[in-house]
């Protein structure tokens, strides 16, 4: 399966510049555990709510003056939009990461692929193999 399948959501970013309590309302407005930071087009970070809430909860920092770049895993693990599935998981077990964005040859993020979504194809696909053998072997034939 194509990487571009998963570069179908629009991906949210944020400047590293932006302060961690403005990061922390585009989560909440939409739902998501990370953002993808992006300085100039290009991806020079990603930011989780896990990071906002052991690196500036936990640390007692102030949300309003704490910016994004000093919580952020900065230069994160990425792939390229020409790589496959089996790259991916390849990347994720070896670098102990549960979320990869996908990069075009500029740098410039398409999408961001997580555990979560490897854990649904992996559950459409043995769903899928249910059905062939349900097919192939119907029950009272055996």
């Amino acid at each position: 399966m194509s990487l571009r399948n998963f570069c179908q959501k629009p991906v949210l970013k944020i400047s590293p510049e932006k302060n961690t309590w403005e990061a922390c309302q585009v989560l909440k407005e939409n739902n998501v555990g990370c953002l993808i930071v992006e300085n100039d087009g290009k991806l020079c970070g990603i930011l989780t709510d896990r990071d906002i809430a052991l690196k500036v909860t936990g640390e007692q920092k102030e949300p309003r003056t704490t910016k994004v770049a000093e919580v952020m895993t900065p230069d994160p693990v990425r792939i390229s939009i020409d790589k496959d599935l089996q790259h991916l998981t390849s990347l994720m077990h070896a670098f102990h990461v549960r979320r990869v964005p996908v990069v075009d040859g500029n740098d410039t993020t398409l999408g961001i692929i997580t555990l979560d979504d490897l854990i649904a194809l992996l559950g459409d696909e043995m769903s899928e193999i249910g059905k062939a053998i349900s097919e192939e072997f119907p029950q009272g034939n055996a």
